[in-house]
């Protein structure tokens, strides 16, 4: 073997040994911190209009998918998520707070805190991903209380809350 050869030999060997702990780490990690390799996600989604208090009955499904699609990209894109679907500020803006609690299996709630959604008056469409992080881990069933409370300002002022509903979401884990 040349010196060229060995010396090329040398540098390649920590790099290809590097890319292997990586691709380990990488296969091994979420199914270790999932608890195995399919994971349940409960994707709860609902409607609200802000102008006329009005809020969608809210809809549940539940789908397994891999750890490894749970950790790189459900999760990534966060527990809650909301498109503007008819909004405008020019009536207007609203601050909305969205207060999540989930009643589990065994009649525990957990409080999953709260969101605040600021914009203008209009009808949004919401999506709440629940998963293992949220408690979503065994099989029975499972209720999502969703306590909305919308303050609007007008023209620069702050007025009184315009409205509060709550809106029940039920689903089962299998």
């Amino acid at each position: 073997m040349s010196a060229a050869a060995a010396k090329k030999a040398k540098r390649t060997g920590p790099l290809i040994l590097l890319v292997i702990v990586v691709a380990g780490v990488v296969l091994v990690i979420p199914p270790a911190l999932a608890g195995g390799l399919m994971v349940p996600v409960s994707k709860v989604g609902f409607s609200e209009t802000t102008g006329s208090l009005t809020a969608t009955q809210a809809t549940a499904n539940v789908s397994l998918i891999t750890a490894y699609e749970y950790y790189f990209s459900v999760r990534t894109g966060g527990m809650v998520r909301t498109s503007d679907t008819t909004v405008s500020s020019s009536s207007g803006n609203i601050s909305i707070i969205m207060d999540l609690k989930l009643t589990n299996p065994s009649g525990q709630t957990v409080d999953l805190g709260n969101t605040t959604i600021s914009g203008g008056l209009g009808t949004r469409t919401h999506a709440i991903y629940l998963s293992i992080d949220q408690g979503v881990r065994v099989s029975g069933s499972y209720s999502l209380n969703i306590a909305l409370s919308a303050r609007v300002t007008v023209l620069g002022v702050l007025g009184a809350t315009l409205y509060s509903r709550t809106v029940i979401a039920t689903f089962t884990v299998s």
